[in-house]
């Protein structure tokens, strides 16, 4: 039994797979949010998607339980979904993929991802991704884009982009880039930095410059000022939500000056004809005070938001079961 579903077969142009999973590689869920936006912006077909039973230990990535009309509970479980859109005012068409990072046989796994990549005859992979680091949420969100295509590096330094020169564990973003590589597939990795002490929520400003960025390499010209609007809103909240705590406010302003003094230094060193900092360390502040008290306040304020009519309250049915 063949552990790819197709659903689909759509005639793409030279399709670019862009690709967010949740779990590890995905702070306060920045990355796969992305990918919903564009799902609930294009409301694209399901074109395929890889059966999770061999990849999945269900006691971490758990199914979940939805209620179907209002009157029968269905089994949502973990998945992994490729979804088809025609642009015909670019040269190529998309493919969204959505999905969990496994726990199992991540060979396999990128084997099949590649596998479902060849069936549409895909023309660039493009990863998003975000991780934790020690800078402030008043901060412009820093964003570093890598690949080992020659051509793609150029297109990456065009847009100003700082290469990651991080080394250390991986999640299943760094293995597929590698599995591109070794098939002669161009991709890129876009990373957004997050701050630590907004884990817990659904960073929408973070997830706007991923977009940003993405709308920008890709030429999708898409009207972003909605959620990007929404991203200087939970900005304005999270800044009234820490002006409540002195402690948290103070060390706020620590990671503030901080990163100033980063900043300057990358300046200094590129007057110099130096290489900058490298922009994946991170730079230990001591811990955070109040971040339960923190957190808290900021779920809450989600919750309300999304009570209110948020935009990011709807997300695709398809693509309900992607993450944890």
């Amino acid at each position: 039994m063949s552990l790819i579903q197709y659903h689909t077969e759509s005639r793409l142009r030279d399709p670019v797979v862009v690709v967010a999973f949740g779990g590890w590689n995905d702070a306060a869920e920045s990355a796969t949010t992305a990918i919903r936006f564009l799902i609930d912006r294009w409301r694209p077909v399901k074109l395929a998607e890889i059966d999770g039973e061999e990849f999945f230990v269900y006691t971490e990535t758990r199914p979940t339980v939805k209620f179907v009309d209002g009157i029968q509970r269905t089994i949502v479980w973990p998945s992994n979904q490729f979804f088809g859109f025609a642009t015909p005012e670019l040269p190529y068409d998309v493919i969204l993929f959505i999905g969990a990072e496994p726990q199992l046989k991540w060979k396999q796994f990128s084997n099949l991802f590649l596998e479902v990549c060849r069936h549409y005859y895909a023309s660039e992979v493009v990863f998003l991704g975000a991780l934790l680091a020690d800078i402030p949420h008043s901060a412009p969100v820093p964003i570093s884009g890598t690949s080992t295509n020659a051509d793609v590096k150029e297109r990456l330094r065009e847009m100003d982009l700082h290469a990651s020169r991080y080394e250390g564990p991986t999640g299943i973003v760094g293995v597929l880039s590698e599995a591109c590589r070794n098939a002669q597939l161009p991709s890129a990795s876009f990373w957004a930095a997050a701050p630590h002490y907004l884990v817990a929520t659904p960073n929408v400003k973070v997830t706007a410059a991923l977009l940003t960025y993405l709308n920008a390499y890709l030429s999708f010209e898409l009207d972003l000022s909605g959620i990007q609007s929404d991203a200087l809103h939970f900005e304005e909240q999270i800044s009234k939500l820490v002006a409540r705590d002195p402690e948290v406010s103070a060390y706020v302003r620590k990671l503030e000056e901080q990163l100033g003094a980063r900043e300057d230094d990358d300046d200094e060193a590129e007057d110099e004809g130096k290489t900058p900092n490298n922009p994946d360390i991170t730079y230990s502040t001591g811990p955070l005070p109040s971040a339960d008290r923190l957190i808290q306040d900021v779920e809450e304020l989600l919750r309300q938001e999304r009570k209110n009519g948020s935009p990011d309250g709807d997300e695709n049915d398809d693509a309900d079961g992607e993450n944890a």
